[in-house]
């Protein structure tokens, strides 16, 4: 049976075992990849304040998401959101952007969303499409059949 159901625990249940079952999908997708075990830095953010009433977010916002790179919202209470990038090498900060050293802390892990933190490993495919896996998934990853 490939998606497991139970009935004892309700909706939550449910979904984290939607989620198992997703997690193991992409897992399986991946085998026969080249991984390469790296230690997460951390890294330096791109931030700007995006007030709540803009019509539009700024237009390096609007590119981010264009992009589909990962970003960060954080509310900060006073009528706006922050909202972070990575930032990349010689990226020039537009007007009004700040850098904010070690402001990108942690990663997601592709597989199940977990944090990999700053000063810690992960599991990343060698080459084609980027992935990043923490060490539960990647030991997850050898288990599956």
């Amino acid at each position: 049976m490939d998606e497991p159901y139970t009935f004892s625990g309700g909706r939550a249940d449910l979904v984290k075992q939607q989620g198992v079952v997703e997690r193991d999908r992409l897992l399986r997708s991946l085998k026969g990849r080249r991984f390469e075990r790296i230690r997460f830095p951390g890294a330096d953010a791109v931030v700007v304040r995006v007030p709540d009433d803009a019509a539009i977010p700024p237009p390096s916002v609007l590119d981010m998401l264009n992009r589909k790179r990962p970003m960060r919202i954080f509310p900060v209470g006073d009528g706006a959101h922050l909202v972070k990038w990575l930032h990349i090498g010689d990226e020039t900060l537009p007007e009004g952007h700040s850098l904010e050293a070690g402001g990108w802390d942690h990663l997601h892990c592709s597989a199940c969303n977990r944090h990999i933190l700053a000063g810690r490993t992960f599991w990343q495919t060698a080459f084609g499409s980027c992935f990043h896996l923490c060490p539960y998934c990647y030991r997850r990853l050898h288990q599956l059949r």
